[in-house]
């Protein structure tokens, strides 16, 4: 059985996703909140397999969240449900560990197709070209490079640490630094609504 967690501001999503994935009979969500305090509590301990984490930064952050829970052992996968999963948010996705970058308009069967992938060790990143991905790597520090080679091979930050001979602390800051460079900038709508909720 594939226990899989929910994160997701919007409780008509969480509420559909349960819909969606509780009658499968090898999936079960074993929690499902709108924030990471709510999350930790209901999951109280018990490890999930999957996280299905929303990245929409009008109400949270998605992605340093996929981070965290990345650097920590036996992490569950992390699948990332975006309302527009384009080549900026896979790079960042991809530089913050995440196993998969799923849109919300991909039918039914393909997110819980993802979720069991994910759950077998699988990564589910959609192919960015070259001209997005080279339009991307111009927005980091040369010296910051050689990092993402490394997180885009799914190296933990304490062996990209031990590699470059230096502190886990300096990786785990600069990989924060680099996720923030490469995701995509919020519109002028999305940071309105962003600032008129408080976030």
């Amino acid at each position: 059985m594939v226990r899989v967690a929910l994160l997701d501001d919007h409780p008509a999503v969480l509420a559909g996703l349960r819909r969606l994935i509780d009658p499968e009979p090898d999936l079960a969500v074993v929690a499902a909140a709108d924030s990471v305090p709510e999350l930790a509590r209901q999951l109280d301990g018990m490890h999930a397999d999957v996280l299905v984490i929303d990245d929409d930064r009008a109400h949270g952050d998605g992605l340093s969240y996929c981070q965290r829970i990345k650097d920590r052992p036996n992490a569950p996968g992390v699948l990332i449900y975006a309302a527009h999963a384009g080549p900026a948010l896979v790079l960042a996705a991809r530089a913050a560990q995440a196993d998969a970058v799923i849109d919300k308009a991909m039918p039914v069967a393909g997110l819980l197709a993802a979720i069991r992938a994910v759950a077998d060790g699988d990564a589910i990143l959609p192919v960015v070209t070259r001209d997005a991905y080279e339009t991307a790597i111009s927005r980091l520090d040369v010296e910051d490079l050689p990092i993402l080679a490394m997180l885009f091979d799914r190296e933990p930050i304490d062996a990209i640490a031990h590699a470059l001979k230096t502190d886990q602390r300096e990786i785990a800051w600069r990989t924060r630094r680099i996720v923030g460079r490469l995701r995509p900038k919020l519109t002028a709508q999305t940071e309105q609504r962003a600032h008129s909720r408080g976030a």
